[in-house]
């Protein structure tokens, strides 16, 4: 039970700390609504649901993580990332930034397979979910059964879509909403010139 709290303890404190995803649900939220970054939010956790899946699948049948497989994920999220930092910058220059209202109720199929395709890409393109969810199997293999296994890779995934809805939550309310609005242009290219760190992090560090 110490090791269980102990892991969900380090995985809570990774959450709080601002990452690729965190912007992509920020951008989504201010250019296309909150059901739209809803979606991202279902993204992101199946990513991770599928990280922690190929984790398991990887050490059981291979004894350790595809390192080959690992610097393809590496080159190709860093690609992605420069995507979405054009993306940021694109929007910042050249479109209204009004935050789109909580309320509209505009989002068609499409763009929500968008937007659900968007979270799961920023989260399989990231080798740091890899790493991350690797550390924590390494150290549950030999002490969990598995059953705990299944359950605490439930419980992870069910942390990271609840926390990032949680962050959805706060940042519709109608304060943060208006101070978003005021500073929604500067929000944007804040988001693009961490999207360009992240992505030059992961391919010199």
């Amino acid at each position: 039970m110490e090791l269980f709290f102990a892991v969900a303890l380090t995985h809570f404190l990774a959450l709080l700390s601002p990452g690729p995803d965190f912007f992509l649900i920020l951008s989504t939220l201010l250019r296309q609504g909150t059901r739209s970054a809803r979606w991202v939010c279902l993204g992101i956790a199946s990513g991770n649901a599928l990280i922690l899946a190929f984790v398991y699948i990887s050490f059981f049948t291979l004894g350790k993580i595809n390192q080959e497989l690992l610097n393809y994920l590496r080159y190709f999220g860093a690609i992605y990332l420069f995507y979405l930092c054009g993306l940021c910058f694109y929007h910042a220059k050249h479109t209204n930034m009004e935050v789109v209202s909580v309320t509209q109720d505009q989002m068609s199929s499409v763009s929500s397979y968008k937007g659900y395709l968007s979270g799961l890409q920023s989260s399989i393109l990231n080798p740091k979910n890899i790493l991350f969810y690797s550390s924590l199997v390494i150290l549950i293999s030999a002490q969990f059964s598995l059953i705990e296994k299944l359950l605490s890779s439930l419980w992870m995934v069910s942390v990271v879509l609840c926390w990032n809805l949680f962050l959805i939550h706060i940042l519709s309310q109608k304060k943060m909403l208006q101070w978003m609005q005021k500073k929604s242009r500067s929000i944007s290219y804040l988001s693009g010139l961490s999207f360009l760190l992240f992505a030059f992090l992961l391919l010199f560090f």
